[in-house]
């Protein structure tokens, strides 16, 4: 589905997977379930483009399931905070949410390790703006575009019935959450593409 001229969103993933054209690249934000990597693979060849670049925005599973599939096939630069980095490439364990349900569905499946994960702080380039946004996960991070005006929040907050909305039952800390809402919202005016629910002018 297409958001703007240089953005699309994949369709029928489990997260909001989203493809940015900026710079000459091309640019993925976080990778869906693993089963959502056939979509995403589907996607490029019926564009015939490739990602250059992969974005995560946090470590949670429905946002890294299918990453290990996307770097096989096409070996894309991937980054993450630093503090996401050691639960994506598998040598630390994720924090546990409150929520029993989460903590059981988080035991169960986990996704394949990825390693060679970028600190998202050595990512350089031109209009993309890298902006701290802990709280739902303690690295969860946030893309801002400057020419679309558009921010990439993952899980940070939700599209809920058109307002944002912080999902407390998956969010690690809901003080920090709510800090990071809040610097989201200074963006205004801005559109927001969250990792579940539709995008949102605010």
């Amino acid at each position: 589905m297409k958001i703007t001229n240089n953005i699309d969103l994949i369709d029928k993933t489990m997260c909001n997977v989203y493809v940015l054209r900026i710079s000459g690249k091309v640019l993925q934000i976080d990778a869906g379930m693993k089963g959502s990597a056939k979509l995403v693979i589907n996607y490029y060849k019926e564009n015939n483009i490739k990602p250059d670049i992969v974005l995560i925005t946090h470590y949670h599973l429905d946002h890294i399931g299918g990453l290990k599939t996307i770097k096989d096939k096409y070996n894309p630069e991937i980054y993450a905070s630093s503090v996401e980095i050691p639960v994506i490439d598998g040598t630390s364990s994720m924090g546990k949410p409150k929520s029993l349900g989460a903590r059981i569905m988080f035991s169960m499946v986990r996704p394949e390790p990825v390693k060679g994960i970028r600190n998202i702080n050595e990512l350089k380039l031109e209009g993309i703006k890298v902006i701290e946004t802990p709280g739902h996960t303690p690295g969860s991070t946030s893309f801002f575009v400057e020419n679309e005006r558009a921010v990439f929040i993952g899980d940070a907050a939700g599209n809920v019935k058109g307002e944002l909305k912080i999902n407390e039952k998956y969010t690690l800390d809901l003080e920090k959450a709510k800090e990071s809402l809040a610097k989201i919202k200074a963006l205004s005016p801005v559109l927001v593409l969250p990792g579940h629910g539709e995008p949102i002018k605010i």
